[in-house]
């Protein structure tokens, strides 16, 4: 069998073949939390590896086989102490996830982060900041935020990490995209805790969306414990996140009809809000007081909208309107309008982009924005050239 021409290839080949390989590592592949030593042992995968590549890389590694080097000389017979290469060490890893510990092997030797996804790139991040592999850490927080497969477990990781740059990032783009991220799978994901913090932290203007997906949330969690989706059982699991919602910022009409019936709230809870929408500049009586917070949320002040079209010539074939996801900026729903139609008089077609901008407040009523638009226009016929315009 012929070997590689390259020394990238060859040192891929000495991982994948485990050739002279002198330490193994068996990592778990499930998540079995409550597995004895000698089960997690038996549900776990060995990869082979070789000491001096990973001591290159990693202090961590370094004092670990330094210590098992030493151990081997303090070992020895008849005088003569077996080299470290000698020492088949073998490693239990039971708190990285085995695609991580896989992804951090092939970056280690070749530089190789092929292996890195949405799916997988936080626990490689752990990976690699537990063995101090501090190239593959700085490539995991380059990562696109918009890739995450789940940003709010994203953001909560980063946090728990320490890495409050990258998880500003992730909160920035759960703010940009909100109105479609609470309606979407992975927010159902999240645990109470993460909820309290995301209903505190989130910056759009319509309360009513954060209510709808803080009762879809809790459905779901109710539905997961084999709980009926009643209204006690829906205060029980939301707990201290009912009380991140700010009910007095819904209008008293839409208070009234979309939230009082489902009888989520307690009678003098209600009471202190429609109290409150009477007299809002006059306190609240204390036989009623208002637990949930007044304060309006902090509106972002710029955002990114977009909007791609799969299917670009059936779409201009035909007249029709194309509206993007909103984007909250300072109150304001912000959409992108894609308009095709045929100049009149004329077989000529027109496509036409616009930015829509629409508000239920009644007290935004002086304002003035600037903008920035890209359009790129990719071809999907070989050899053709894409086409960009950038305006302002």
């Amino acid at each position: 069998m012929s070997k590689p021409d390259n020394l990238a290839d060859r040192i891929k080949l000495l991982l994948s073949s485990g050739d002279g390989a002198d330490v193994h590592f068996l990592v778990e592949e499930g998540d079995e939390k409550e597995a004895s030593f000698s089960e997690s042992v038996k549900m776990a995968k060995e990869l082979s590896a070789h000491k001096l590549i990973l001591k290159s890389a990693s202090d961590v590694f370094e004092a670990m086989f330094r210590f098992d080097t030493e151990n081997a000389k303090n070992g020895a017979v008849d005088g003569k102490a077996p080299s470290s290469s000698d020492v088949i060490g073998t490693v239990v890893v039971t708190d990285v996830q085995i695609g991580a510990f896989k992804a951090m092997l092939s970056f280690i030797y070749s530089d190789d982060l092929s292996a890195l996804s949405g799916d997988n790139v936080m626990a490689v991040l752990y990976s690699a900041k537990k063995y101090h592999i501090t190239g593959l850490a700085k490539a995991c927080l380059a990562f696109p935020v918009p890739k995450l497969r789940n940003v709010f477990l994203a953001f909560d990781q980063a946090r728990l990490l320490e890495e409050k740059v990258f998880a500003e990032h992730c909160l920035d783009f759960i703010d940009e995209n909100a109105e479609k991220l609470i309606k979407s799978d992975a927010f159902l994901q999240i645990d109470q805790k993460l909820m309290c913090e995301i209903l505190s932290q989130l910056k759009i203007s319509g309360e009513v969306e954060i209510w709808n997906a803080a009762l879809r949330w809790a459905n779901e969690q109710c539905r997961q414990n084999d709980m009926e989706c009643t209204a006690p059982n829906v205060r029980e699991v939301l707990g201290p996140a009912l009380f991140k919602i700010r009910f007095p910022l819904i209008p008293q009409d839409e208070f009234s009809i979309l939230i009082v019936p489902l009888l989520v709230l307690k009678h003098e809870e209600i009471v202190s809000v429609l109290l409150y929408h009477s007299h809002p500049d006059s306190g609240v009586p204390d036989v009623f007081p208002l637990q949930f917070s007044t304060k309006k949320r902090i509106y972002m002040r710029k955002g990114r909208i977009s909007m791609k079209i799969e299917k670009f010539s059936r779409f201009a074939r035909k007249n029709g309107q194309l509206l993007s996801d909103a984007v909250y900026v300072k109150g304001l729903k912000w959409k992108i309008l894609a308009h095709s139609n045929v100049r009149d008089g004329t077989e000529e077609r027109c496509l036409g982009f616009f930015l829509n901008c629409s508000t239920e407040s009644t007290e935004i009523k002086n304002w003035s924005c600037s903008c920035h638009a890209k359009l790129s226009i990719v071809s999907q016929k070989k050899g053709a050239n894409d086409y960009t315009l950038v305006g302002e």
